[in-house]
């Protein structure tokens, strides 16, 4: 065995668990505490062995050239812009140019230049602070926003005077990220905190006053359940509350007047439950007063709802806008015909997860489609306050990078709205390192010159005979199996849309083809799509991913030798899994951030708000569904694995690492092949944004792992 070979021997315990009459073996437990010294260790070993390798890669600095060119045009990893939060005719938004590391914040007045507002680079120049929610005060005045540090999700939370440019007010430590929603006056807002350690504790909605101490906030609302979510109206004068029990159970929905700052006091009333449904909604405040909710209540695809203030409960909603079997609803805004000043509703659907837009009359008459750029996706779709005749929004596909559109409902039209760009912000010189590392703006500029890539829509049949949805991105021309990537998400209802990648755009441009499946557990095909992938359901994910691959195998665009699979999240769980079902279908696969062991993943981080979409082992039928494909307890001494490449922050608060941990020692053990299994694990960062540069990073290491083991070589 060579010397890039050879693998770190982990230490294997005897420890089993005894679980509904089954013996579960867990030989290493001892890699969940980080902590430990033998698991720092450990690290220390996989780190040395990970940079052994990375030095038998071909190409790994052209592989950064074409993601550094790729990201010019930015991505959801990367983004360029924000569509504008408006306050008084003065608009805040987000930018980034190729050469900068994080997005700043930006504002403009209505004739004024727009300047930077906020720079997280400025607060810490190692580029590991980053900037989370943030909203502007009623009158555009002030400023709340939050920073995290090292991705640790516990941010702080700020008030700047938007004048002056000078903080006001703050910290406030909320203890996990939490919506500000300011009152009418501008001077107070409502916000969530966290009152002990531990999901168990719930969430609390207190006020705060500007100036005055964190500390004696009133607390005006708990829930037991662990999430808990507040938005006031256009207004400042009503309140919305939302809580649930998980991230995809139904939730409960309160309507409120908001309280007097002076004497504060919150009577909400509960207008819906979806807890025992599972069903789901939100309400929308029009400018003009009304009330509307987006729910999937006897509407697996979504419908709009008017809401009687008065009585407001769901039983009383009526329909304005029915359910389309097949189109799912996914957002709607109201506008203002500047010619009649009759209200119009903006409404975003999805085809497949292919975005539309239609404009409908109040009582929900289809008026006409509003043409979007292509077959992609509309996000955040943005009105002002006080209403009007246009609305902002996000565009995107796989060929073309997020740009903010515009759409005037007098002409019927979307166009894409320049962003201003920043003038350099005075920054503090940054560390040096792999951090810092610059981007030539002269080759990002270059992003997007050369020939689209081809988009094919192709189905398949999973191993029920259920068709699936898959997305073929390939060069233009040509046949053949070729190196391909296949990825897929197919969890938490979450839908994986057409959408720009740096990465694809890369891989694609090199020679390589890139699939996405829409696999069950998604929400492209509405609720049912989920349900038919959550829960005992599960196994249909999964095996509609590997029917993924098998079908791109058959249909000649791609063979065994030549097939990569990558996922992050719950995506890299489908990986995981795949990998240990079906390992001879695969060249290489990576896993970013996984949950590989299903038998005690609610014991660790935030696991406790996934059980309704896996299950838990305390259950016995639970149990069965879950150890059948948990991909830690399913890894069988010698196998030929394919090459495997494991990536994962220090500490991952919300993913606990430890699944990486223990899955990549678990493959190491007994992997048969000699391809690599390979960990990479990242400090400073967690599991959310991350700097330009180590964004580049790590996707470099990732294109270079694939292609070295599916044969790309760059032209």
């Amino acid at each position: 065995m060579s010397t890039a070979a050879k693998r770190p021997a982990a230490r294997r315990d005897a420890v089993v668990d005894r679980l509904h009459g089954r013996e579960v073996p867990d030989p290493y437990r001892w890699l969940e505490d980080a902590d430990d010294p033998g698991c720092a260790a450990w690290l220390d070993e996989q780190a040395e062995t990970f940079a052994r390798h990375t030095g038998t890669w071909t190409g790994r600095d052209a592989w950064r050239a074409r993601l550094a060119e790729a990201a010019g045009g930015g991505g959801a990893a990367v983004p360029t812009a924000s569509p504008p939060v408006w306050r008084h005719g003065r608009r805040f938004f987000l930018r980034r140019t190729p050469d900068m590391q994080l997005p700043v914040l930006m504002t403009a007045g209505p004739d004024g230049p727009p300047r930077v507002l906020l720079d997280p680079l400025a607060l810490d120049a190692s580029g590991t602070t980053t900037l989370g929610y943030w909203r502007p005060s009623p009158d555009g005045g002030l400023l709340a926003y939050q920073v995290t540090r090292r991705g640790d999700e516990r941010p702080l939370l700020w008030v700047l005077d938007v004048a002056a440019g000078g903080l006001i007010d703050g910290p406030l430590e909320p203890g996990r990220p939490t919506p500000v929603a300011w009152l009418a006056g501008g001077t107070a807002f409502c916000y969530i905190d966290t009152p002990g350690p531990g999901l168990e504790a719930g969430r609390r909605l207190r006020l705060h006053r500007v100036g005055t101490d964190p500390a004696a906030d009133p607390v005006l609302f708990h829930t037991d359940h662990p999430q808990l979510s507040v938005t006031t109206a256009p207004d400042g004068r009503r309140l919305m509350l939302s809580a649930a029990p998980g991230a995809t159970s139904g939730n409960l929905l309160w309507l409120a007047r908001a309280p007097d700052e002076r004497a504060p006091d919150l009577r909400p009333e509960l207008v819906h439950d979806g807890t025992a449904d599972g069903t789901r909604a939100v309400l929308k405040f029009a400018p003009d007063g009304r009330v509307l909710a987006v729910t999937d209540r006897d509407a697996p695809f979504g419908r709009l709802c008017a809401v009687d203030p008065a009585d407001p409960r769901a039983e009383g909603w009526r329909t304005v806008i029915a359910e389309e079997p097949g189109v799912v609803l996914a957002d709607c805004a109201a506008l203002t015909d500047p010619g009649t000043g009759e209200a119009r509703l903006l409404t975003v659907r999805t085809r497949h997860g292919a975005s539309e837009l239609r404009l409908h009359a109040p009582d929900g008459t289809a008026l006409r489609d509003v043409p979007v750029p292509g077959h992609g996706t509309v996000a955040r779709l943005t009105v002002p306050p006080d209403g009007g005749p246009r609305a902002w929004f996000v565009y995107t596909d796989y060929t073309t990078p997020p740009a903010v559109h515009r759409v005037d409902i007098d002409e019927g039209s979307c166009v894409p709205e320049a962003p201003p760009v920043p003038e350099p912000p005075p920054v503090p010189e940054a560390r040096p390192g792999p951090e810092a590392r610059p981007i030539s703006r002269g080759a990002a500029a270059r992003a997007g010159v050369r020939a689209r890539p081809d988009v094919r829509r192709l189905t398949y049949a999973s191993a029920d005979g259920t068709r699936v949805r898959m997305h073929l991105i390939a060069p233009p021309g040509g046949s053949g199996p070729r190196p391909l990537v296949l990825s897929a998400y197919g969890g938490f209802g979450a839908s994986t849309p057409p959408a720009y990648s740096p990465a694809v755009a890369a891989w694609v441009e090199a020679g390589g083809a890139y699939a996405v499946a829409s696999v069950r557990g998604g929400g492209e095909e509405g609720t049912g799509w989920h349900a038919a992938g959550r829960g005992r359901n599960k196994p249909n994910a999964v095996d509609d991913f590997t029917a993924a691959a098998r079908a791109l195998i058959d249909g000649g665009h791609t063979s065994p030798d030549r097939l990569a699979i990558r996922g992050a999240s719950h995506s890299g769980l489908l990986v995981a899994a795949a990998v240990t079902r079906r390992p001879e279908l695969y060249a290489a696969a990576v896993i970013s951030d996984a949950v590989t062991d299903m038998v005690r993943y609610h014991r660790f981080g935030v696991g406790r708000l996934w059980t309704e979409e896996f299950g838990t082992a305390d259950d016995p039928e639970h149990f069965a569904v879950l150890l059948g494909y948990s991909p830690y307890h399913r890894v069988r001494p010698g196998t030929g694995y394919p090459a495997v490449l494991l990536t994962c922050p220090r500490h991952d608060p919300r993913v606990d690492s430890m699944h990486t941990r223990k899955m990549t020692a678990a493959l190491q053990h007994a992997t048969a092949s000699s391809r690599p299994v390979l960990l990479r694990c990242e400090s400073g960062v967690g599991h959310g944004e991350r700097s330009l540069s180590r964004w580049l990073g790590l996707q470099t290491d990732v294109l270079a792992f694939c292609a070295a083991h599916t044969g790309l070589r760059l032209p």
